[in-house]
């Protein structure tokens, strides 16, 4: 078993961090945290039988322990897959396994299309595709929940995140928890918001507006990608835009898939199972693996 952290540092200003934890010499896999903005833990490792994956803990440009944190310079997709890639080399690993969650899963189906010889499976849970339509309705969402806190639109939003005024500030990034709280469904009570609406969150907000702002950084091109035959998809199904963006990705590849009754958070009891035991489905790649659905798939 290992326990290693370290720093990768770009030739742009950025410092990477990351963790390795498992066997050495298991399958080695890059776990992709959610966000943007988000942030990797020691949470994260639930999702792996660590006497069987070398996991890699990694936090993207900007996030968690990453620095400078919550920068925006230099912060886009591209990038942070480019990120993955030097880590990889970094690290020694001739392949690597991907597990993305929610915005992760984006930018591990954008490294799978951007180094394909590099790739052993693909596992997306709780999928995110920025299309054009999915963003869209994701502002419309937002936007309303955000008139319902009192805290106009994204707009308004990321205008006052970046406002002199610290007080402005921390009520928009409080007007901001609560709207998002809304839409992912998470009951909070009223003064946890107050007392996560810190200098930390602003800038981990600004982060992530600035992403929503530039459409997430999708473009023409991703609209033709085809994926790779090992790629599996765990989804809840009462997660609207995991749904939608399931969907797309069918619309353009015949993919592999776990329906559950679950929403969008990965740490939901079916969805952690699931992730647990796919994660060991056997396929003909070096390392890699296939899984079946136990039971009753349930579809919408």
């Amino acid at each position: 078993m290992t326990d290693v952290n370290g720093y990768l540092c770009a030739d742009d200003g950025h410092q990477l961090y990351w963790e390795r934890h498992g066997a050495l010499g298991g399958e080695p896999v890059f776990f992709l945290h959610g966000g943007p903005g988000g942030r990797c833990s020691r949470d994260h490792l639930a999702f792996f039988d660590l006497h069987e994956f070398d996991v890699i803990l990694m936090d993207q440009r900007g996030c968690g322990r990453s620095r400078p944190y919550g920068l925006t310079r230099n912060n886009d997709t591209a990038r942070n897959v480019a990120d993955i890639e030097a880590l990889r080399l970094h690290l020694g690993f001739e392949r690597i396994s991907l597990l993305g969650v929610s915005w992760g899963s984006w930018l591990a189906i954008q490294y799978q299309q951007r180094y394909p010889d590099s790739t052993l499976n693909t596992t997306l849970v709780s999928v995110f595709v920025p299309f054009t339509a999915n963003t869209a309705a994701y502002d419309k969402t937002l936007n309303d929940a955000l008139l319902e806190v009192g805290g106009g639109n994204t707009q308004r939003v990321h205008r006052r995140l970046h406002d002199d005024c610290r007080e402005r500030q921390r009520q928009a990034a409080m007007h901001w928890l609560q709207a998002s709280s809304r839409v992912s469904g998470h009951v909070m009570p009223m003064g946890a918001f107050s007392e996560f609406a810190d200098a930390e969150a602003v800038l981990a907000i600004r982060l992530e507006l600035h992403y929503h702002a530039h459409g997430y950084f999708f473009s023409p091109a991703d609209n033709t990608l085809s994926l790779d035959t090992d790629t599996l998809v765990i989804q809840g199904i009462y997660d609207r835009f995991g749904m939608a963006s399931l969907r797309w990705l069918r619309a353009r590849h015949p993919l592999r898939s776990r329906l559950l009754r679950a929403g969008h958070n990965a740490f939901e009891a079916p969805i952690l199972k699931a992730v647990r035991d796919c994660l060991k489905r056997e396929c003909s790649k070096p390392h890699a693996s296939t899984c079946t659905s136990n039971g009753p798939v349930p579809t919408r």
